[in-house]
């Protein structure tokens, strides 16, 4: 990391000096002006946590794809924690014929954090596997992209962990990492 900075400051150097060159050919101008460097200015990152929960089921189609089946479903349900408010779910699982899954999903949560209100998109997968005929368990990542209103600025990543219960297909799961606001 060393080498990366003293790097910088060579090239930063050496910018500053090629610029007084072309900025003074004429003695009689000013002096010329210093290359600045702009620094985006964002929260710090703080951690979040909590639980999604669906509640209903509002689609569901599944089809066979080969030797696996493919489910297609939206969902809604409530988050609590550091994000809280309602949300809905578009996936799609994949199910392998030996029991192991992956899911793609994107969540759109009317969600209020620390005091803001918005709605936010937060892009999700995960893997899993039935570990009883009655539940699956899963892992992934879910990614806070911003979102509208007080939220846009909102920034993520958040590490996911849950069940499903295959009787009823409703899932519920943990979720922590961390967050910031960027402006």
């Amino acid at each position: 990391m060393k080498a990366r900075y003293g790097f910088s400051i060579l090239l930063l150097a050496a910018l500053g000096s090629a610029c007084e060159q072309l900025a003074a050919p004429n003695a009689e101008q000013a002096e010329p002006a210093k290359p600045t460097l702009a620094v985006a200015q964002t929260s710090p990152h703080t951690g979040a946590g909590g639980t999604f929960n669906q509640t209903a089921i509002t689609s569901l189609d599944v089809r066979l794809a080969g030797p696996n089946t493919v489910l297609e479903q939206t969902a809604e349900g409530s988050i609590s924690g550091t994000l809280t408010g309602t949300f809905e779910d578009r996936l799609k699982v994949v199910i392998h014929p030996n029991g192991r899954f992956n899911a793609h999903f994107t969540i759109t949560c009317a969600c209020m954090v620390e005091g803001k209100e918005g709605v936010l998109e937060i892009v999700a997968g995960d893997t899993g596997e039935l570990v009883s005929p009655n539940l699956a368990t899963f892992a992934g990542r879910a990614v806070i992209n911003g979102g509208t209103g007080e939220l846009s600025g909102l920034r993520g990543v958040l590490w996911i962990e849950g069940t499903v219960d295959v009787a009823s297909g409703l899932s519920t799961y943990a979720y922590s990492g961390k967050i910031h606001f960027h402006p």
